[in-house]
């Protein structure tokens, strides 16, 4: 059996191919209810599209299936198709996952993505950081005051210390 899986963020649609290629089964399915899925077919192979809500689902269907990332701008069917439903999407994945004919994604084992989540949260802060010092540049060139170059550096720091 072939599970094919089109995910979204609270919900996914799914549809299982057998072997033969004719519909077993067609459901829709909350995301928390998926690992049910994943071991009603354990140890088979599934598809799911990597998309943005694509991981918290795929680490709960690893652990029992055998799950294929898909990525969707290189199976033509699926991004190419002129009526893209939930259902045909999910069906489109079963069939190709059936003739080994989907492109996948990489993903990397846990420790790397842990290690991703942990280099992207420090970019966002780090872009935050210096988002909030530009905004007090502005403020005090807007307010026609005078700063140091080093506002944020040891010497402005230690300034507006003196200064309270």
């Amino acid at each position: 059996m072939y599970p094919g899986i089109d995910t979204h963020a609270r919900y996914s649609q799914v549809a299982v191919v057998v072997h033969d290629g004719n519909l077993h089964d067609e459901i829709r399915l909350p995301n928390d209810r998926l690992d049910q899925l994943a071991e009603q077919y354990a140890d088979g192979e599934a598809a799911i599209e990597a998309s943005g809500h694509y991981r918290p689902v795929y680490e709960m269907l690893d652990e029992h299936l055998d799950v294929t990332l898909v990525n969707p701008s290189k199976n033509r069917e699926i991004a190419d198709a002129t009526v893209k439903t939930d259902r045909i999407d999910a069906k489109c994945l079963a069939h190709m996952l059936r003739v080994d004919m989907l492109a996948e994604s990489y993903v990397p084992s846990d420790e790397i993505r842990t290690l991703r989540d942990l280099v992207r949260t420090r970019k966002s802060l780090v872009e935050e950081r210096t988002a909030e010092k530009n905004r007090v540049r502005a403020v005090i060139k807007r307010t026609d005051n005078a700063y140091g170059s080093e506002l944020f550096g040891q010497r402005g720091e230690s300034s507006s210390q003196n200064s309270r």
